[in-house]
């Protein structure tokens, strides 16, 4: 009897050393095997988030929007046209005209340049003398200049520049989106295999608690075991039982959050399936070399969507102090007109005129310039300030987290050695239960011993692999998040 007994704990322990050498490979309901279905990659998961993730789309769209209001601020340099027209139908007097002008404003020196056709017919009181024209019309050309105020910058240039600024700031949020989903989804995912291999520890501790009851039956009916243990493994069975059907209730939480990245063509939430568990972690990249956290920080500053979006606020503001000192300066206009009028009638009306006008406004009391500059200085000083503290708290974020990921790689080692010795001790104690050496107690203590110190080793590659996808956010490395190099 003991014999058998021996065979049957062997068998177990040999099917506990094979499991122990590969990674969770969790059979599916109704027989269906495990290469049948293809297992759900890292990379099937991002490139799903990247395409089809809610808060992605809806970033892309805050992009278009914002290039519509930039094509709508270049309306601001729109060629446009004038028309104006006039006819006296009772009176004296009976004259009448027709003007037409067509602008094309100019961003150098705020320039609008233009040329015009008028033609006019009938009399004019004398202080309308200038609707004359000979009787095929004139013809004119002319520009103005702005000579200080704004010459350098106006409200049209400053609100095309500020739609500009304004579109590279919605696409670096909508990097720090796609970032963020991204770390999101690996994670979701690296948390969705984690919970398929707890299920597949337990499924192998209650298998084997099960395994032992046909052989412990067989014993106490032959009266070489009492029927206290029996009894006894039977509530180890329950116990384990308890701990499957919790670690299957994770498992279908894991995945419904997976589901939020992982989605069908039509855009809707897809949970995966149990048996597209993968066979194996994703195969982690070598340990991160302390010598390189320094350029990595230094790339970071320079790719963080965060100080990119400072950056443009601190443009931004800069904008608003030109803008202010713009208006301390007076307003020189210079306005050059050429026209020439065609056909016949009054002699005084041929020939080319050339005209030269100059228009100056000075500007008595300045106070909303003053408060638009002070407004603008005091906030670039808080802005400045912004970067500086954001900057810092990057350099430790990565500091930190470069610790944390080579502290988890650490973790993952000792708990991979710390399985081996707890599968050691599990069946040399139940080859020693076989023989009549041991206590069964102790039989299920160091089978449960294994078991926690699989779900450690569990543990320490979920929590490497976390430290990984927060180091990839962090230093905005796109090609593992699957956003590609650019």
């Amino acid at each position: 009897m003991i014999g058998r007994a021996t065979a049957l704990c062997a068998g177990l322990a040999l099917a506990l050393a094979v499991r122990a050498e590969s990674v969770a490979s969790v059979p599916p309901p109704g027989g269906e095997t495990r290469d049948e279905v293809v297992p759900l990659s890292l990379d099937a998961v991002l490139a799903s988030s990247r395409e089809r993730y809610p808060q992605v789309l809806a970033a892309r769209e805050k992009v278009r929007a914002q290039a519509g209001k930039l094509l709508s601020s270049e309306g601001a340099f729109d060629l446009y046209a004038e028309q104006t027209s006039k006819s006296r139908l009772s009176g004296y007097y009976d004259g009448r005209y027709g003007n037409t002008k067509l602008v094309q404003p100019l961003a150098d020196f705020s320039t609008d340049v233009y040329g015009g056709y008028r033609v006019s017919g009938g009399d004019f009181p004398i202080y309308e003398d200038e609707a004359f024209t000979l009787d095929a019309g004139e013809f004119k050309i002319g520009a103005v200049f702005s000579l200080l105020r704004d010459r350098d910058i106006d409200a049209r240039r400053a609100g095309l520049r500020d739609s500009r600024l304004a579109l590279d700031q919605t696409e670096l949020d909508a990097l720090l989106t796609r970032l963020r989903v991204q770390h999101d989804a690996m994670t979701a995912y690296v948390d969705w295999i984690a919970a398929g291999e707890a299920l597949a520890v337990y499924r192998d501790l209650l298998q084997l608690a099960e395994a032992r009851n046909d052989g412990l039956d067989i014993r106490v009916q032959e009266g070489d075991l009492a029927k206290v243990y029996l009894n006894e493994n039977r509530q180890y069975i329950l116990r384990r039982r308890g701990f499957v059907v919790d670690a299957e209730r994770k498992l279908v939480a894991a995945a419904n959050k997976l589901s939020l990245y992982l989605r069908r063509a039509d855009g809707t939430p897809r949970q995966p399936g149990e048996a597209e568990l993968p066979r194996r972690w994703p195969n982690p990249p070598k340990l991160i070399d302390p010598t390189t956290v320094d350029a990595a920080i230094r790339a970071a500053l320079a790719a963080r969507p965060e100080v990119g979006v400072l950056a443009v606020d601190i443009e931004r503001e800069r904008l608003n102090l030109e803008l202010g000192k713009n208006l301390l300066k007076p307003r020189v206009d210079l306005n050059l007109e050429a026209a020439r009028d065609f056909g016949s009638g009054q002699i005084s009306r041929t020939g080319t005129d050339a005209i030269v006008r100059l228009d100056v406004t000075i500007p008595i009391e300045t106070r909303k310039a003053r408060g638009q500059i002070d407004a603008a200085q005091a906030r670039l000083s808080q802005l400045d300030l912004d970067r500086r503290l954001l900057e810092e708290r990057i350099d430790i974020e990565i500091r930190t987290l470069a610790n944390d990921l080579s502290a988890a790689f650490r973790f993952v080692d000792l708990a991979t050695q710390e399985v081996e010795q707890a599968d050691v001790l599990s069946r040399a104690e139940r080859e020693r239960f076989a023989e009549g050496a041991s206590d069964f107690f102790l039989v299920n203590l160091r089978e449960e011993a294994a078991a926690n110190a699989r779900v450690r080793e569990i543990e320490a590659h979920l929590r490497y692999l976390g430290a990984l996808a927060d180091f990839y956010a962090a230093t905005v490395q796109r090609e593992p998040l699957g956003l590609g190099a650019g």
